[in-house]
């Protein structure tokens, strides 16, 4: 009896061991797919700033999770500004969001933002573009100007969940013929003809309006702009921390009322590209393009670049906004509705 309990133990050893191998197997071969395949990287270098974007699995199928990472470091003395959440990423779902910041071992910024996505169709994709913002304040360097960094694209596939051989899937039989309807044409089909006219005038009346938007989003360009601009003078003018916002808010109206008013489609771009598709347009006077630009030049001094005016210089940028409205409005008929 005393030499069957070895052996008992022993024999309880081995069918642990063999349960287990399998799943140890398992988890093998899943850490070796995970890891499979170096990840795309593209590196872009500015000046002091280096930005580095990562994307892995390289080849996902549909479905898979996607791990998208930004990488900046910069030298001692240089102020670096994000991505906002999500910037250009409306093409994939963003299932997870870490952002990280901490010092370099240069003693300069390290910043971090990682995304989890999920591409929501199969074949060719891209990441769009990443862009950055840095001023370069660093002693007897810097000139103290903010400028952008656009990092590259990665452009990949995402491969179908379908199988290789679909194509071989076995096909139904084919039904058998239909039997000949009675009556004429006209009668057998005038249900379909009853439909097709309907979707036919449901088509006409969506292009009418959809030809019809821009021209009421023209038309009431300057009624929303001098709205907003009403109930940013009942604010009063700024002081100390409300600055900043002020101009922001004020930026805002006059590209918002630009962008409406001569039909452009350009919120993302910077001010000099701005300026520039605004200036496209045979509606906007050589004269309205100089006071366009001296005013959005105004405000990025104090939205990048830290600068604070006075009383005075932010109700004459108030003044100028409201002229460049006032000058720039689409031309009216006798009876007061836009020609």
């Amino acid at each position: 009896m005393t030499g069957a309990r070895p052996a008992l133990a022993a024999g309880l050893l081995a069918l642990a061991a063999g349960a287990a191998a399998p799943g140890a197997a398992g988890a093998g071969e899943d850490q070796a797919r995970d890891g499979a395949g170096a990840p795309l990287r593209a590196e872009t270098r500015d000046g002091p700033v280096v930005a580095e974007v990562t994307l892995s699995p390289a080849e996902p199928r549909l479905g898979d999770r996607m791990t998208l990472s930004l990488s900046v470091e910069a030298e001692p003395g240089v102020r670096v500004e994000m991505p906002s959440f999500g910037d250009a990423l409306g093409r994939f779902t963003i299932l997870d969001f870490t952002p990280r910041e901490e010092t370099g071992e240069n003693g300069g910024p390290r910043l971090a933002q990682r995304y989890t996505l999920q591409a929501t169709a199969s074949g060719r994709h891209r990441v769009p573009r990443l862009r950055l913002e840095f001023t370069d304040e660093r002693p007897g360097r810097g000139d103290g100007t903010t400028r952008e960094l656009l990092t590259e694209e990665l452009a990949f596939d995402v491969a179908s969940v379908l199988p290789e051989d679909r194509e071989t899937i076995e096909l139904r039989p084919a039904r058998p013929p239909l039997a000949e309807p009675d009556g004429s044409w006209l009668r057998r089909n005038r249900a379909w003809l009853a439909t097709l006219a309907a979707l036919s005038i449901a088509a006409a009346v969506v292009a009418v309006r959809r030809r019809r938007a821009p021209e009421r989003a023209r038309a009431g360009a300057f009624e929303r702009a001098s709205a907003r601009l009403a109930r940013l003078r009942g604010q009063g003018l700024p002081e100390g921390d409300r600055v900043d916002p002020w101009y922001v808010e004020l930026s805002d109206i006059v590209r918002r009322y630009v962008e409406e008013r001569f039909a452009l489609r350009a919120p993302e771009l910077t001010t000099e590209e701005f300026l520039f598709e605004a200036g496209r347009s045979a509606e906007l006077s050589s004269s309205h393009r100089g006071l366009l630009s001296d005013f959005l030049e105004r405000c990025d001094r104090v939205k990048f670049a830290r600068y604070t005016p006075g009383a005075d210089e932010s109700r004459q940028a108030f003044e100028v906004a409201e002229r460049f409205l006032a000058e720039s409005r689409a031309p009216e008929d006798p009876a007061g509705r836009p020609a």
